[in-house]
């Protein structure tokens, strides 16, 4: 074991030409790389022997030694049989029955794993790249012809036996166009850049006054996949029924993909993918029309590839990875970067003890885990750092155990109350549906973390019937109306829509609720803002108000001493499920829900590998599977099954 202490894989891109190697962490992050020569006319012990040799001076050079590695991936164009890691027949480099895995062997002595190099380009982008998180997808390449992989729950797809998944090599028309694999009209025959090109010159020869001449500099020798496009965005009538009548074949084709597999996404690589937007713009919306079911199902997204020039490293790489259980973005959590608010009732705790930068003396909420165009958070590390979680949730629902519709269902909120905040109800979904442009209503549920005392809220009111309820806010006859309840650190309150309800002075409280940010005001104690008085909503709260209000007893849950070290669920309704975990020590938990929100309220500690603390906010994805808690802390944790 060297000094360095950290396992490595080795990633191999076997090519015509060259081959690239490079030592991957664990992570699929390249640490360093090198290229040489394929050299394919000599015998294949040498070109494996080069390899070989190349693989463990790199190694060295850069501080490991063969106890490091893992394991060993490459990528080999042609038919491979992965079982036994022999490249059975390959063009390329004019090989038939050469047992590479058994040769890479007499210089690293560790797992050696062969695939297709499409296929591992198809897992690299789900283990880093375009289909991060994706447990299910379909790669195509479009290059001189048209290559593919299939994962299918982490893993690729190859049939029952060698040679499967060529996803070129679906017919998608009847006009008689002959493809390299010696059938009629396969996707390669249309879809590849080849066949773009082919196309393109042929065009050109009937339209002389094509600004496609003038790109290939009168030379169609010189035509390339990208001049169809670039005289398509020129105005060049020729240009744009080139693109357009590509864009159609290859939407054929994805379409077929896409009702066979229903991947989580499909991911398009090769140099035709630099159009980017200009590609997957029309090959969304035609998904979006004319994939099977699609006014009631999921349909994938088209997206291009990410991993660019180290798409052959990270994905030979990730033969290793898949083999012995690292699935790096699976395992990834999400934290968030909080949104603070500032109220006009609200204190300084949050700058004070969770010391949130944009907390300032009145701020009186932190959405810790919002979707909510009001406050949308941002992950902080990461592969989706910097994204919004609104986005990454509609671009990787898999990371949410979603099907991509529908908005993210919870929100999250630390709640600093200096003074009383206003006496409140709110809509269920079907009046907000009606009454608020489609929004949600809101349920949601209070968390005493810390209380001056004594401590009370409003929760609920003593009318009796409606009639009652408007003659005493008609006779403003407010502390005989609302129904002040004690609460103290510990307590868990559940408020349903039509709840009358205000959090008091001198508390401090976590929420979960429904993402929604729809409330109704029904009083205000006279309070002024910016000399104004705020907003009520008189005649929408009491069309929601329930009357007669649940008793007390059914409103109030005693929550503060529950057993160490363990989940224990305090809510499960309709909109989310909540959980406590109170932590002493170490703790083996399992994440088996479509998500997990979690903040960590008092403490701080460990989760698996990664320190936390109080304030912290972060996401466990689908099928996450068992984490380890470890220190002296307080964590909330919710999910919506």
């Amino acid at each position: 074991m060297s000094e360095k202490n950290k396992k490595v894989m080795i990633g191999i891109d076997l090519g015509g030409t060259g081959i690239k190697i490079g030592v991957l962490n664990p992570e699929y992050e390249i640490l360093a790389q090198t290229a040489i020569p394929t050299r394919a006319d000599r015998p294949f012990a040498q070109v494996i022997a080069d390899m070989g040799q190349a693989a463990v001076q790199l190694l060295e050079e850069n501080g490991y030694q063969a106890g490091d590695c893992l394991g060993i991936g490459v990528g080999s164009p042609g038919t491979i049989d992965s079982t036994n890691g022999v490249v059975l027949y390959s063009n390329n480099i004019r090989w038939d029955n050469v047992p590479l895995a058994a040769e890479l062997g007499k210089y690293l002595s560790v797992p050696i794993y062969v695939n297709n190099d499409a296929n591992c380009a198809a897992l690299g982008e789900t283990v880093k790249g375009a289909a991060a998180g994706c447990r299910n997808a379909v790669f195509l390449t479009l290059g001189t012809g048209v290559g593919g992989g299939v994962v299918i729950n982490g893993s690729i797809f190859e049939g029952g036996h060698s040679g499967g998944a060529e996803l070129g090599h679906i017919r998608i028309a009847s006009k008689g166009r002959r493809c390299t694999c010696g059938r009629d009209d396969c996707l390669e025959a249309y879809a590849s850049a080849t066949a773009l090109i082919e196309d393109a010159k042929n065009m050109a020869q009937r339209f002389p006054n094509s600004i496609l001449w003038k790109l290939c500099e009168h030379d169609l020798e010189q035509m390339n996949a990208k001049m169809p496009f670039d005289a398509a965005q020129a105005g060049d009538t020729c240009g744009q029924a080139l693109v357009e009548q590509y864009i159609q074949y290859l939407a054929d084709g994805i379409t077929d993909l896409a009702n066979i597999f229903r991947p989580d996404i499909i991911v398009l690589g090769g140099g035709i993918c630099a159009q980017g937007e200009k590609l997957t713009a029309p090959l969304n919306r035609y998904l979006k029309e004319k994939c099977f079911g699609a006014s009631v199902s999921y349909v994938p997204e088209v997206v291009t590839a990410q991993n660019g020039n180290d798409a052959g490293i990270i994905g030979a790489a990730s033969l290793v990875g898949t083999a012995i259980g690292i699935e790096a973005n699976r395992k990834e959590i999400l934290f968030l970067e909080p949104v603070c608010t500032e109220n006009i009732w609200g204190g300084d705790r949050l700058k004070r003890e969770f010391h949130y930068p944009s907390a300032g003396e009145r701020t009186g909420e932190c959405w810790g885990i919002s979707a909510h165009p009001n406050g949308d958070g941002k992950i902080k590390n990461g592969t989706y750092a910097g994204m919004h979680l609104s986005e990454v949730w509609k671009a990787h629902p898999q990371l949410f155990g979603s099907d991509g519709t529908g908005e993210f269902p919870l929100l999250a909120k630390i709640i600093d109350a200096r003074e009383d905040l206003s006496i409140q109800v709110h809509p269920d979904d079907n009046y907000a549906k009606e009454h608020e442009n489609g929004a949600y209503g809101k349920t949601e549920c209070w968390y005493i973390l810390d209380c001056e005392k004594p401590a009370s809220l409003i929760i609920g009111h003593h009318a009796k019937t409606k009639e009652q309820l408007a003659q005493m806010i008609e006779e403003d006859k407010w502390s005989e109306l609302l129904r002040e309840v004690p609460v103290e650190k510990g307590d868990f309150i559940p408020i349903e829509p039509g709840t009358v309800h205000a959090i008091k002075g001198g508390c401090l409280i976590f929420e979960t609720q429904q993402n929604s940010d729809v409330t109704y005001r029904l009083y205000d104690y006279g309070r002024l803002s910016n000399g104004k008085p705020r907003e009520l909503h008189l005649g929408k709260s009491m069309d929601v108000i329930q009357v007669p209000a649940k008793e007390t007893d059914q409103c109030i849950v005693s929550a503060g001493a529950l057993p160490k070290n363990q989940m224990h669920q305090l809510l499960d309704c309709a909109y989310f499920t909540i959980f406590k975990i109170e932590i002493k020590g170490e703790a083996e938990l399992e994440q088996a829900y479509p998500f997990l929100a979690v903040s960590v309220l008092e403490g701080s500690g460990w989760i698996d590998d990664q320190p936390i603390k109080k304030g912290d906010h972060f996401i466990l994805p689908s099928s996450y599977g068992t984490f380890c808690l470890k220190g002296d802390m307080m964590l909330m944790a919710s999910t919506k099954c």
